[in-house]
């Protein structure tokens, strides 16, 4: 196996999760801005830093970013 086919297969990899990576690196902070940011907040519980089990408002959202995204992953599909 050439250097060519390894990056290949490796590039193939990080590619073929590309959704999972979407959901956490993008949707999850994306979702914590416009909740922290807009009258949603009105919502938030005042202290952010220990919602759930002692994650922070950005930990929680790139948690549920990243479960999208892998059901988006294993489904094929956003919706």
């Amino acid at each position: 196996m050439g250097f060519t086919a390894a990056m290949d297969a490796i590039v193939k990899f990080i590619l073929g999760w590309l959704p999972l990576w979407f959901g956490v690196f993008f949707l999850g902070p994306l979702v914590a801005e416009i909740l922290t940011r807009t009258p949603l907040q009105q919502f938030l519980p005042s202290e952010t830093n220990n919602l759930l089990i002692g994650l922070s408002l950005y930990q929680l959202c790139m948690v549920a970013g990243g479960l999208y995204g892998l059901t988006a992953k294993l489904t094929g599909r956003w919706i």
